[in-house]
């Protein structure tokens, strides 16, 4: 078993946070893009022209909101929040344990759930479905087990950033 537990440091929320936003632009720009399709066809109908002046601004506001999101700073939500966390991760499942304002919160999921891992000088990023899960467990939080024991737990998933 490995097992990573402490608080976070602030480098290692800034890096979840941007990944979380780059996740949600990307998913943002998909949609700019279903958008953009719409205005188009009803562009290229007659007598659509109410309609596609209210498409256009919604898609160029959707467009915006995507690349602020993929632009956008860290902000100071990461700076003032307390990310105190229990990570462990056995031969079947990650379990992330989060401990905020006197209660705990618990996810669980299966090991092969772990889409890819990037690793870097301060920790390693587990990327699960969907990036409002990203679990870090951050190198200098290592309580028991070994780095070459999770490299081989997710041997082919391990990205260097």
């Amino acid at each position: 078993m490995i097992e990573f537990y402490g608080e976070l440091s602030l480098p290692c929320k800034v890096y979840a946070e941007r990944a979380r936003k780059k996740y949600y632009s990307f998913w943002m720009t998909a949609l700019t893009l279903i958008v953009l399709a719409l205005t188009v066809a009803n562009g290229l109908t007659a007598g659509a022209g109410t309609k596609f002046i209210v498409y256009a601004v919604f898609t160029l506001l959707l467009a915006g909101l995507s690349v602020y999101l993929f632009l956008a700073p860290a902000g100071k939500a990461p700076a003032r929040d307390k990310y105190l966390l229990r990570v462990r991760i056995d031969g079947t499942w990650v379990r992330v344990v989060r401990y905020a304002d006197g209660r705990e919160s618990e996810k669980k999921r299966e090991i092969g759930q772990v889409r890819r891992v990037v690793r870097t000088q301060e920790a390693y990023y587990l990327y699960l479905p969907d990036a409002a899960n990203i679990v870090v467990c951050q190198r200098g939080l290592l309580k028991e087990g070994s780095f070459e024991e999770l490299e081989a737990l997710f041997r082919g998933k391990i990205k260097e950033k």
